[in-house]
Order: structure tokens, then C-alpha cells, then sequence
């Protein structure tokens, strides 16, 4: 009688464990991780923009922004930042590799890789829309933009990069 009892209970505890063991797989293959934090999505954007820039017939590195909306991880949202070795001033939802992440091999340092990107850019459109320098520019704008977020006014002259390179658009030479 007592051997018996002691093997049910053995029983009885093996039985448990698994249907535990059971459940709790069901819970962790069904409950979503929760998102990265912000910081986390922040690396990840700066390693993808490494690779853009290594990615040389690809023009991804001038075009790709961090869409994000607090870069600064302060807890206010869409402000004007200032991002890089150069402290450019963006939006925080606006935040391009091209401010953040220097390829100097391909495109230089400073504002001639921002110079840079715009003319491979602006080449790239005119040769797609057969030099039909409106239609170039509408795709420039679209893919480099200040975000409407944030006042571009606010920003200082001298570190307007936007108004400095791209505002102009476009043009044939």
C-alpha cells in the first residue's frame, strides 16, 4: 500500500511536470516579445546604414531615415536634435543615415557627402525621367525631405543642411 501510494505520487509529479512544462511552451511561443526600445531601434539603424554605405550600386545610404520620433531618448517627441560627429540639426523623425553615419570612402565627410549623395541622387533621377528636371526634383524632395514635424526656420543658417544642399533641387548641367 505504501509503495503504491509513494509511485502514484511519483506518477503524479511526472505528470505535472510535463503538462507544466507543456504550458509554459504554449505561453512563450504565443506571447509576443514586446518591441525594442527605442535604443535598440537606434543601433539597428546605424548598422543598416553601414551596410547601405558598403552597398555601392545602391544610393539606400542618401535615402534612408530613421523613422522614429524620439532619437534623443529624452521622452519629448519630434524635436529639433542635433545627430552625428557634426551635430547636424534634424527632426527626430527625420534622421538620415547621411547625418549619422559617415561613408567617407564613397561620399566624403562633411557637407560635401551631403553634396555628394544630392549629385548621385539628381543623376540618378534625371537619367530615370529623361532629364525632365521637374519630375527629377519631385522625386528628390520626396526622398530627402525636413520633416514637417518640425519648423526648419528653427534651424540656424549655418546648420540648416537641408536649405544649404537640397533646397535647391536639382539642376542640369
Amino acid at each position: 500500500m505504501k509503495a503504491q501510494a509513494s509511485l502514484e505520487m511519483v506518477v503524479g509529479l511526472i505528470i505535472l511536470l510535463v503538462v507544466a512544462g507543456v504550458v509554459i511552451s504554449i505561453v512563450i511561443h504565443t506571447i509576443k516579445p514586446p518591441k525594442p526600445p527605442e535604443k535598440i531601434k537606434i543601433e539597428e539603424f546605424k548598422s543598416e546604414c553601414q551596410s547601405f554605405c558598403k552597398d555601392l550600386g545602391s544610393l539606400e545610404y542618401c535615402t534612408s531615415y530613421y523613422n522614429g520620433q524620439d532619437w534623443d531618448l529624452d521622452g519629448i517627441k519630434n524635436e529639433i536634435v542635433e545627430v552625428g560627429q557634426y551635430s547636424w540639426s534634424t527632426c527626430e523623425d527625420r534622421v538620415y543615415c547621411f547625418l549619422v553615419e559617415p561613408c567617407e570612402d564613397r561620399f566624403g565627410s562633411g557637407l560635401s557627402a551631403l553634396r555628394r549623395c544630392k549629385e548621385m541622387l539628381c543623376q540618378r533621377y534625371l537619367e530615370k525621367y529623361e532629364y525632365n528636371l521637374t519630375a527629377a526634383n519631385e522625386e528628390l524632395f520626396d526622398k530627402i525631405s525636413f520633416s514637417e514635424k518640425c519648423n526648419i526656420d528653427s534651424v540656424p543658417e549655418k546648420d540648416n543642411w537641408y536649405k544649404k544642399v537640397f533646397l535647391d533641387g536639382c539642376s542640369i548641367t
